[in-house]
């Protein structure tokens, strides 16, 4: 074919290979194979237009603009017009930009291409409903086209219906499943629909077909992150910091990725890395103070949450930097000053549907009813339950509490002399304000924590005078699975058989489980049922031994003697414990003595922590052989005459 027959009936060859070039990712071959014939023929508008995408590809959305319009000018092909277009958009000269994709839609209205760049400038300028429709015409020109499917799915994902979106993408991956692009495209829109298990494997697949793509490995990264494995998280991660190490986001997930396994001064040293990356930054800030709270550098740790504060961009940036400056202050007992910046707390969760038109109660006495209701965990609604009789002294209270904890709290009623009603979600209009018992301590003017037992002779189980089964010591060593930072503060059961060891003991779970073949610890199952029933469990025993879950806050309330196994950088509510007066000390153990704390909140609570990590890994190994001693003197001083043991 001869050099005018060519363009005459397309594209010439030389643009033709050129552009073949930069799609498979040499650009600089390309603009080399362009220059060179340009030189020689300076009117062939089709390599004039090859260039201009060159340009665009690396960035040069100016030197695109200058190139195809140049082209345009040499021959006013209508595809021309949509590089000449998008490299415009690109600049953000948003109506120059749509009049020219407008005509090469004129031109040719059937091709796609020119209704997708019009989709892209309509979004642009915010006209989205004539966006979709432009990126939905390209689709049904093309409805067997790959790219068209992808375009529209990444289009509704931006626009936030990500449950469409997913739909639409997988209709993409499924005309062709090998394609990567289209795999990162599902793998993103089902992250953003939280079915990050699901996204994994689509990440996966992009990271075995980008190895060395740090932006790739870091996406795969934070599936594994979500999906709570750690270990292959942090190797994706690390590799992805290796190849960019300048990525605050690859940093900062790692970051999280070593917080969560425990790893608290390897996470101190890349979310600290990350911060100095964007120091303006205050999620960065923010999530740097977090692990350094976590190491004892409250100083440091206070300065990072205030200029958290400063730099927020956005209401729901503050007031987590507000929440997490209120935990520390809580941490180093300024009750005062953290309940006023808890109540940041309400600008991150909605109320329950049923009071979110209900105005606030101030906390001062009144001819009213008020809605008290329960938010977060139920360790917390258990913690605060102290404050609902002081509430009462003030104002008639209906109380509303999750399903599971009614029956419970219905035992509790009578504790509070009729002035407080348990009631349901559509009982709510009883009550002329609400208020959440997390924001009684800051509502009622009350600063200091204050011990609250209150009779718990209604769960109470019927007892023999002489149990010849021993004492009986309830287990808890493992809480939510579905907590990101679970593993911090659980164990595994394994690590309980130095318990085992000591003599007169029958041990009781407290928590849903299966004893395993072989476990160091044979335990009685948990009774199905709600709080009440674990409650009256609880009633039973002699003692209690549990990591920090809800279970501590139900014994503590119940006043059973109890040892808290707290985690090295525990949460607030267990900090500022006083030094209990039988002191415990661990002989020939070759390491620093236990000391057993006693809780603010709950008398019959003692705390033992684990020290401080060693090559960065925190141990169990302290919190357990002082447990093994606080239960050996728990049994003798619980056992009498004849060998019979007695509640303590």
């Amino acid at each position: 074919m001869d050099k005018k027959k060519a363009d005459t009936q397309g594209t010439p060859p030389l643009a033709d290979v050129a552009l073949a070039c930069l799609a498979q990712g040499d650009a600089v071959q390309a603009e080399s194979l362009l220059r060179t014939h340009l030189h020689l023929n300076p009117t062939d508008a089709y390599s004039w237009h090859a260039m201009a995408c060159v340009a665009r590809a690396g960035g040069n959305a100016g030197a695109a603009v200058a190139l195809a319009d140049r082209a345009v000018r040499l021959a006013p092909e209508p595809f021309f017009h949509i590089t000449l277009g998008l490299a415009l958009l690109e600049l953000g000269h948003v109506e120059p930009a749509r009049a020219a994709a407008n005509v090469a839609i004129l031109a040719t209205p059937n091709d796609p291409r020119a209704h997708d760049a019009m989709g892209q400038i309509l979004e642009k300028a915010g006209r989205l409903p004539d966006a979709e429709r432009a990126f939905k015409k390209a689709l049904a020109l093309r409805p067997l086209e790959q790219g068209r499917h992808m375009a529209l799915a990444a289009f509704v994902a931006r626009c936030g219906r990500a449950a469409e979106a997913t739909t639409l993408s997988a209709r993409a991956l499924a005309l062709e499943e090998e394609d990567i692009a289209a795999q990162n495209l599902h793998a993103m829109v089902l992250e953003q629909a939280g079915r990050m298990a699901e996204a994994e494997p689509h990440f996966r697949r992009v990271a075995q077909a980008m190895p060395n793509n740090p932006q790739v490995l870091a996406n795969h990264g934070a599936a594994l992150f979500a999906q709570h494995r750690y270990e292959a998280a942090e190797q994706a991660l690390r590799l992805s910091a290796t190849l960019a190490p300048d990525v605050a986001e690859t940093r900062t997930n790692l970051g999280l990725v070593l917080m969560a396994q425990g790893r608290l001064h390897g996470a101190e040293h890349e979310l600290g890395a990350a911060y100095r990356l964007r120091t303006g930054d205050a999620r960065l800030a923010l999530n740097y103070g977090t692990v350094l709270m976590d190491l004892g550098r409250t100083q440091a740790a206070e300065e990072m949450f205030k200029q958290a504060m400063q730099q927020a961009t956005t209401p729901q940036d503050h007031a987590r930097a507000a929440l997490d400056l209120g935990s520390l202050c809580l941490s180093t007992g300024q009750f005062a000053r953290g309940w006023n910046l808890f109540e940041a707390r309400t600008g991150l969760l909605a109320p329950p549907s049923c009071v979110a038109a209900m105005p606030e109660w101030d906390g001062t006495a009144a001819a009213q009813t008020v809605l008290l209701y329960a938010e977060q965990g139920l360790g917390d609604a258990l913690q605060f339950l102290r404050y609902v009789g002081l509430a009462a002294q003030k104002v008639r209270v209906c109380l509303l509490v999750p399903q599971t904890m009614r029956s419970f709290v219905q035992a509790l009623l009578p504790q509070w002399g009729g002035r407080v009603e348990l009631v349901a979600p559509e009982q709510a209009g009883r009550a002329q304000a609400c208020c959440s018992l997390l924001s009684l301590p800051h509502r009622l003017g009350v600063a200091a924590p204050f011990a609250w037992q209150p009779d718990t002779a209604c769960f109470a189980a019927p007892q023999a005078p002489c149990r010849q089964g021993g004492l009986r010591v309830g287990l808890c060593w493992s809480g939510n699975p579905r907590y990101q930072f679970d593993r911090r503060r659980s164990l595994d059961p394994a690590l309980l058989g130095g318990l085992a060891a000591v003599e007169g003991l029958a041990f009781q779970a407290l928590q849903p489980c299966v004893t395993p073949a072989g476990s160091p610890v044979p335990l009685t199952p948990l009774p199905k049922g709600d709080l009440l029933v674990t409650a009256q469990v609880i009633a039973g025993l002699d003692a209690v031994v549990s990591v920090d879950t809800m279970i501590v806050h139900l014994a503590g309330l119940l006043g059973k003697p109890t040892l808290l196994l707290d985690r090295y950088g525990g949460d607030w509510r267990w900090a500022g414990g006083s030094v209990a007066p039988d002191t415990t000390l661990l002989p020939d153990t070759g390491v620093s003595p236990g000391v057993l704390e006693r809780s603010l909140w709950y008398p019959s609570v003692q705390i033992t922590r684990q020290p401080a990590p060693q090559d960065d890994r925190t141990s169990w190994r302290i919190p357990l052989a002082t447990a093994t001693l606080w239960l050996e003197h728990v049994a003798a001083r619980a056992v009498g005459p004849g060998g019979c043991s007695h509640a303590m």
